[in-house]
């Protein structure tokens, strides 16, 4: 096998479903894990964090462990859930009540496909009767919520050291440990009911379909309520997250009621690194030959020269900053560059890097398009525009660009027209770009080493307003370095087409 193959096993898709077999050996828990799963009983939580930073891996894992440690729990997704329909009514009472008999349902029925080994003496009568004929929804919900706590493992018998233990994997369990005690065993039992993919209920760009998901979110609530041995986690994109929380029709006021149970899951550069040095130390491992550093095995030297420019950097920061901060894209970016090598048995040099940076470099742009097409249909023309600006600006110059976008075609940001030359179109526009991660501030901030900071979208959801106008200008602007290679690229491509000048 060549040496790039061992590595190819590792970051091969990155998805949670492509990573599955693998999750025991490459699992890195995030900071955030602790008050994750330590849910109190009658307690749920909301997974809130970016697309591709792996939320989906994390309910994969708590689901893998808790079959392990023979611990109920059920792991849903909007596509197997009983019954498609909807109710004529859309408001959020009735939706609410449609989607809990849907819950309710859903989780008897996998109960007797995936549970079946917690069927037993009451648990098994409990199911056939909420099985039976002729049973009135009031009294079918009755027995299953009956049945929910009946299969629950009682807290007495459940080991919390060693549950602690094997959630936390290659991590250090002594904080999990001590939030497990406190917490999830409490109560008389625990049945985890994990709901994944919860933004595919609805089309984000129609606020009104953004009532689907509340009343999920608060059919999920009422049944942790009613079944205390329930302990429910939910994941949820940010960006649908931040569209309920601020425009979601007529159920701003539910924000407050379920704040307090989100957790903001950020991959921050400790976090990303200990996933890619994972995946390497795996990789290196299976080739057999393993050092303190697992980098030196499938990249060339210990820095590289960055795509398009004569500067250097470590082959970590080099994929860290260039991974959106999202695990997902540091994975598929190494992805790229093996591809680039081919056949070749050498590792991984500066050739691989410019090569797999411009297939990488354009498949965000596409990302981006499609995650945030439905808010405006012509984002990628928002992102080309940028073809024959600095990657590094102040806000006027920024400023002057966002006003003559919307005079080039007409944009429409979920649903409103962006009026051209106006300062509050100019800055919907750019909210927009800092949303889905293609441009952010950099501010002064001397408790940083290199004395300013980055603030990004899921640091600040707030910053890009037309009231923030002071903090706006004082800002200093950039492209983040996924992109830049793409829009090198473009610009090169329309030189020859002599459409502009090839001069940056």
């Amino acid at each position: 096998m060549a040496l790039l193959d061992h590595l190819l096993k590792y970051v091969r898709t990155g998805t949670a479903e492509g990573d599955k077999s693998l999750l025991g050996d490459i699992f890195i828990a995030p900071s955030q894990f602790d008050q994750l799963c330590a849910i109190e009983p009658g307690g749920m939580r909301i997974l809130v964090g970016n697309k591709g930073i792996g939320k989906s891996a994390i309910v994969e894992w708590i689901a893998s462990v808790s079959k392990k440690d023979n611990l109920p729990c059920l792991l849903i997704r909007p596509d197997n859930m009983v019954g498609n329909d909807f109710p004529a009514a859309q408001d959020i009472g009735t939706l609410k009540s449609h989607y809990y008999g849907i819950l309710v349902r859903t989780i008897a029925a996998r109960i007797g496909s995936q549970l079946k080994g917690f069927l037993k003496g009451d648990a098994a009568k409990l199911y056939a009767e909420a099985k039976g004929q002729g049973l009135t929804e009031a009294d079918f919900v009755e027995k299953s919520l009956e049945l929910f706590s009946a299969i629950s493992s009682p807290v007495h018998k459940i080991d919390g050291v060693k549950l602690a233990k094997d959630l936390a994997g290659v991590n250090s369990p002594n904080s999990l440990i001590a939030a497990i005690n406190s917490q999830l065993l409490k109560g008389a039992g625990i049945f985890y009911l994990l709901i994944d993919d919860t933004d595919q209920l609805a089309a984000p760009d129609q606020s009104a379909h953004l009532n689907r998901i509340w009343a999920l979110l608060l059919a999920v609530r009422r049944l942790v309520g009613e079944c205390t041995e329930v302990r429910a986690i939910v994941t949820l994109r940010s960006t649908v997250w931040e569209r309920m929380s601020s425009e979601s029709v007529g159920q701003r006021d539910q924000t407050d009621h379920l704040r307090g149970l989100v957790v903001s899951l950020k991959a921050d550069d400790n976090l990303m690194e200990n996933i890619i040095r994972r995946r390497l130390q795996m990789a290196a491992k299976d080739s057999g030959k393993v050092t303190t550093d697992p980098y030196t095995i499938f990249f060339s030297g210990t820095h590289v020269t960055l795509p398009t420019s004569t500067q250097t950097r470590p082959w970590d920061g080099f994929i860290i900053k260039s991974a959106r901060e999202r695990p997902r894209d540091a994975i598929q970016f190494i992805k790229n560059m093996i591809d680039a090598a081919g056949n070749s048995t050498k590792p991984i040099g500066a050739d691989e890097a410019d090569k797999g940076m411009k297939i990488y470099s354009k498949e965000r742009v596409d990302d981006v398009v499609n995650e945030f097409s439905l808010d405006c249909k012509n984002i990628r023309d928002l992102i080309n525009s940028f073809v024959d600006i600095d990657f590094e600006i102040d806000f006027e110059v920024l400023r002057a660009h966002l006003h003559t976008i919307p005079s080039r075609s007409s944009t429409l940001i979920r649903g409103e027209i962006v009026r051209p030359e106006n300062n509050e179109g100019a800055v919907k526009i750019l909210s927009l770009l800092h949303e889905c991660g293609f441009i952010n501030a950099r501010v002064l901030d001397n408790r940083q080493p290199k004395g300013f900071a980055h603030i990004l979208f899921q640091d600040d959801p707030n910053f890009v307003r037309l009231d923030n106008w002071n903090n706006l200008q004082s800002a200093h602007w950039e492209v983040h370095p996924a992109f830049r290679t793409y829009l090198i690229g473009l610009k090169q491509s329309l030189a020859a087409k002599k459409i502009i000048s090839p001069a940056r």
